[in-house]
Formats: C-alpha cells, structure tokens, sequence
C-alpha cells in the first residue's frame, strides 16, 4: 500500500496537469496582488478618513484575495471544479485505457491501486485549490497591516461562519478555511474518479465537476432551505459569503459516500482490469 501512495503521489506531483494548473490559479492570485494588494501597500493610509468610521487604513484582510470583492476572486471560485479536476483525476481512465493499470494490479492488490489513486487525486486537488490562495495571503501579510475593526469593510459579518474567530484571531480563521477549501477542492476532484467509472471519454470526465457545479448553481440558489440554497458550489467556495456550517458537513459525507459506493465498489467490480 505504502508504496502504491508513494508511487501515485510521485505521478501526480510530476505530471503537467498539475504544473498548468497550479500555473493558472497563481496567475490569477499575482494578477490580483498586483492590482489590489500593491497598490493598496504603497499608501494605506490613503484609504483612511478621520472622520468616517467605516473607511479605515487597508488592511491585509480587506486586500487579500479571500475578501471576495475582486473580479479574480469570482472567478476563481467559479473555476474550482474545473482547477481542481485537472491535475491528476482523468489518469484513472487514461489507465484503464491505456492498459497500464493491468501492471499495477499484477503487483499489489486491486484496492491498493484505487485507495492510492483516490489519495493522489485528492491531495493534489486540494493543493491547487490552496496554494494560489496561500501565496496571496502571505503576500498581503506581509506588506500591509493586519489590522481588524466591526465596521463593515470586511466580508465577514456577524451572522458568517466562524465570525467571532475573525475578529478576534483572523489568521486562525483564514487557516481554518483553507483547510476546509482543501478539502472541498480534493473532493470535488474526486468527482472525476467517480463519473470514469460510468463514461469511457476523458474529456467529458473531467468537465463533468465544472458542468455539475454549474448545474448546481442554478437549481440549489432557489431552494428556499438556507443551508440547501448555500450547498451551491459558488456559494460554498467562497470565503467571503455567509456561510452554513451544516453545508460543508452535507457537501463533504455526501462525496465520501458516493465516492465509496461508485469509485471503490465500481472500481473493485470493473473486469477490464
């Protein structure tokens, strides 16, 4: 098993997937720290009005990328599904297609194969998701103030998840998230897994987390149940939204499960191995 992981691991980290993806979510985090981030580390106290109580200094938690009032920000969580889709998941069809997983499963156990893809997928998922929106953050960290004050220059009300973390330790809070983003982005990649196992074509593989997503964007917004209506992806990748703890926790069991009834038992069932 352990050398499986290894072995899987070692293919994801090196394919180009994952390098043009990574390349693409940090291009959009630059392109933000650039229009955004320096400019406001030039001048903070431009943005400051004595005597206007809701216009104060920038600040690294208002500049960021994860405050969601940029046109990067909107896009890349639109982008998402598609991001975390490209690194590494169509290699369980391309196997299956190209026969190389025949090698593998006359060498280990069929289940090691699939627990050891399953991992690749998911950590690297998870990494492209993240790390654009780490190197952001550490950026704006590092060249503006990190200051935090109750008047409504953040995206993170009162009524948000895990408000009374921020304001009173926002680089837990802003950590906190992004664990859970990487976790939302390794399972949506394992969307993939999932739907190569009920389609033969690679490309509609792994457009299919970008179409669900969309899909489900437009159904689950009119759902007059809060916690339903915020299971919208656009919603639930979005740190700057208010947001419902009880969403995540349908969002993360319902992927586990579908993952281990359609990838595992489908995978373990397939003959053409």
């Amino acid at each position: 098993m352990k050398i499986m992981i290894k072995t899987e691991l070692e293919r994801a980290f090196k394919s180009w997937g994952f390098w043009i993806t990574l390349i693409i979510g940090i291009g959009i985090s630059v392109s933000q720290i650039v229009t955004r981030i320096i400019p406001a580390a030039i001048n903070p106290i431009s943005f400051f009005e004595p005597d206007n109580a809701t216009v104060m200094p920038a600040s690294a938690f208002q500049m960021w990328l994860g405050n969601g009032v940029t046109f990067e920000y909107t896009l890349y969580v639109r982008l998402i599904p598609i991001l975390a889709a490209m690194p590494y998941a169509v290699t369980y069809l391309s196997d299956i297609k190209s026969g190389i997983i025949k090698n593998y499963i006359s060498r280990t156990a069929k289940i090691n194969y699939l627990v050891a893809k399953y991992m690749a997928v998911f950590i690297t998922g998870g990494i492209v998701i993240i790390l654009p929106l780490f190197l952001n953050y550490l950026t704006a960290i590092a060249v503006l103030p990190s200051f935090v004050w109750p008047t409504g220059v953040f995206s993170v009300f009162a009524s948000g998840m895990w408000s009374g973390l921020f304001y009173t330790n926002p680089h837990i809070y802003v950590i906190m998230y992004m664990i859970l983003l990487f976790i939302c982005g390794g399972l949506m990649s394992t969307v993939v897994l999932i739907v190569s196992n009920l389609v033969n074509n690679r490309f509609v593989a792994v457009l299919a987390p970008y179409i669900i997503a969309e899909f489900a964007n437009a159904v689950l917004r009119m759902a007059d149940t809060d916690w339903i209506r915020k299971l919208s992806p656009a919603v639930l990748f979005n740190m700057s939204n208010i947001n419902n703890i009880l969403s995540y926790i349908v969002y993360i069991t319902f992927l586990l499960i579908l993952g281990g009834l359609v990838y595992f038992l489908g995978g373990l069932k397939h003959e053409i191995y």
